[in-house]
Formats: structure tokens, sequence, C-alpha cells
């Protein structure tokens, strides 16, 4: 198991437990939003592992594009808490957010170190 697969399955955890002990609107937050952040860092690492992989000079470009991407969700995502109430009083938007934000530093931080052997020639899996 790599760094990542391992500090994803804990945050998941902690995010768990604080969405239990929160409940309500703050506990799907918190859960909706770590889930959201990891799978989208978890899908630009591994798109950037295969960039790296085949053409390690577009490193950097591949950074660039994962951030756009995560740039764009948080657009869609508030786009989706103002155009529906409905997901408004389900899920409480601070919560989601910071949820969000934490989950991408936290799998990005250890993606990026499991990047770097695959630029040293090692391998991760």
């Amino acid at each position: 198991m790599t760094l990542t697969t391992l500090s994803t399955l804990a945050g998941l955890a902690a995010a768990l437990s604080l969405a239990a002990w929160l409940g309500g609107a703050e506990g799907t937050g918190v859960l909706a939003g770590f889930l959201a952040g990891a799978a989208l860092t978890g899908a630009c690492l591994l798109r950037q592992r295969r960039i790296l992989r085949a053409l390690p000079g577009r490193a950097l470009r591949s950074m660039v594009e994962g951030f756009l991407v995560k740039l764009g969700a948080v657009v869609l995502a508030v786009l989706c808490f103002v155009v529906f109430p409905a997901v408004r009083g389900t899920v409480d938007v601070r919560t989601f957010f910071l949820a969000f934000a934490g989950s991408i530093l936290l799998v990005l931080f250890t993606g990026t170190y499991d990047n770097a052997q695959v630029l040293r020639g090692g391998d991760v899996e």
C-alpha cells in the first residue's frame, strides 16, 4: 500500500468519526466534502502519475491541470448549493468545503510524495 492510500483511509476514518459525532447536515457535509475532495484529488494524482511515467517533462503542466480541475469542482459545488435549495438543507455548506479542502491537502501532499518517487525512477505500486 502506498502512503497516499494509507493517508486517505486514515482521513476517511477521521471524517466518518467526525460525521457521526456531528450528525445531521453538518455530518453529511463533512462526509460528502471529504469523499468529493479525496476522489477528485486521487483521480488527478493518478493522471499525473501516468503522465510522469510517459512524459516527465509535462509534470508541471499536469499539476496546473489538476489545480484547475479542483477549482472547477469548487465552482460547480457552489452552483449546486445556490441553485438547489434541497441540497443546502441536506448538506451544510461550511463543513462541506472545510472537509473538501482538508481532504485535498491530505491526499495531495502524500500523493505528491509518491509521485516524486516515480520521477526518481522508483515504483510506487
